[in-house]
């Protein structure tokens, strides 16, 4: 995905400068608030939910062992999703804002999505009994992504200029995230010593990786309520491509 930012504001701008009524600097913020290209809407819609979502969801789900539980859970939202990815896809000018917000909702069902299908995984074909495993793994997933998301928004606090030294401070964030899904990820392959399911094991190693990797479409929720917050309409986000540059999806 190729990033296209803002041109950069006067040099009498300063760098502490900050976005009214936030502590967000003023450079990052409005590069930040960047609306996705039309013309790669309809193939990254199609992309994220009929291809991606449906195949990596539906397929364990109703896998052996066939458990209603996690269809019921998960086919209502991946129903929904279909139904937005297949609006965007018809209409991607009139919907290139609610896009955004596509974007996040994706993430959060796909990430979600991905936790529960490792659940059936290790209660349905591992057979764990114990429900520390469930619970010690939404802990860990929710402690990951609330670093990340704290790592995303302090980068607003920060000059895109900024020297690189500046940049040490936000490592530590990042890093930690890294270590914990690393770690969650080395604790369940793990289990591949005191079971003979290594395919299983090997299943939600895979999982694991993709919930954390999606994290980053989830904070599309946060840029589309600033989104909102600041651009009255839709029409205004098309109409001011002179201050906020497109980004453009590949």
């Amino acid at each position: 995905m190729k990033r296209h930012k803002r041109s950069a504001m006067s040099s009498n701008t300063s760098e502490s400068t900050m976005y009214e009524g936030t502590s967000y600097n003023r450079d990052a913020f409005e590069n930040y608030l960047a609306v996705y290209a039309v013309d790669g809407i309809r193939f990254s819609a199609g992309t994220l939910v009929l291809f991606f979502l449906n195949v990596f969801l539906l397929i364990p789900v109703f896998s052996v062992p066939v458990q209603l539980m996690y269809a019921y859970i998960l086919l209502p939202p991946l129903a929904v999703m279909n139904v937005w990815a297949l609006a965007l896809i018809v209409a991607p000018r009139r919907l290139q804002l609610n896009y955004v917000l596509f974007r996040g909702v994706f993430g959060i069902v796909c990430s979600l999505g991905f936790m529960i299908i490792i659940q059936k995984f290790a209660y349905g074909m591992l057979g764990l009994t114990t429900p520390w495993y469930a619970i010690g793994s939404f802990v860990v997933y929710g402690f990951a992504f609330f670093q990340y998301a704290k790592f995303h928004i302090n980068r607003l606090k920060q000059s895109p200029n900024s020297p690189k030294s500046e940049k040490g401070s936000r490592m530590p964030v990042a890093t930690l995230t890294m270590l914990t899904g690393g770690g969650y990820l080395l604790a369940n392959i793990s289990l591949a010593f005191v079971t003979e399911q290594t395919v299983a094991v090997v299943l939600m190693s895979v999982y694991i990786m993709l919930a954390f990797v999606v994290f980053h479409f989830m904070m599309d929720v946060h840029r589309y309520y600033w989104l909102r917050r600041v651009l009255n309409t839709p029409v205004e986000v098309q109409s001011n491509k002179s201050q906020n540059t497109e980004r453009k999806i590949t």
